[in-house]
């Protein structure tokens, strides 16, 4: 099983206040992604906005293991009936610096808990074994390879 590995780069703006209304801006992007692809960001497009004609894309989580095999990526499936994609990059605007080092910590565990997730998806150990109908003999067995 060989590890999975991916890089988060943290992009951040200054602090603007402005006539007392402060907002700071957070991106993240994923990359050089070994094992796995860098689109871990699930989306969801919003409806048209009938003002300008143009879709919002939210950022919802970061994906499960799950969301890695169900939504595609960069854009929604139309023929699909929800509306969520991967993508490799996140943005996000914060009123403090707080909130955004906050979601960046949030971002950073998911991330890694993903990776750890897959690795045990991976991992599989014998449960059980059932047969249905007459087990085979362990003489047919050996009689059968010893005809062949």
């Amino acid at each position: 099983m060989a590890e999975k590995r991916i890089k988060l780069t943290r992009y951040e703006s200054t602090s603007v206040n402005v006539h007392y209304i402060s907002a700071y801006r957070l991106k993240i992007i994923a990359s050089d992604a070994s094992g796995l692809e860098n689109r871990v960001f699930l989306f969801r497009r919003d409806a048209i906005n009938p003002y300008t004609s143009e879709a919002t894309d939210t950022f919802v989580a970061v994906c499960s293991p799950v969301d890695l095999e169900d939504y595609p990526p960069a854009e929604p499936d139309p023929a699909k009936e929800y509306p969520f994609f991967r993508a490799d990059t996140v943005e996000v605007d914060f009123r403090t610096t707080a909130m955004a080092e906050e979601v960046w910590l949030i971002i950073k565990k998911e991330v890694c808990t993903l990776l750890e997730g897959l690795d045990r998806l991976e991992t599989l150990k014998l449960k059980e074994e059932v047969w249905c109908g007459t087990p085979p003999d362990e003489s047919d067995s050996s009689a059968s390879s010893d005809s062949a």
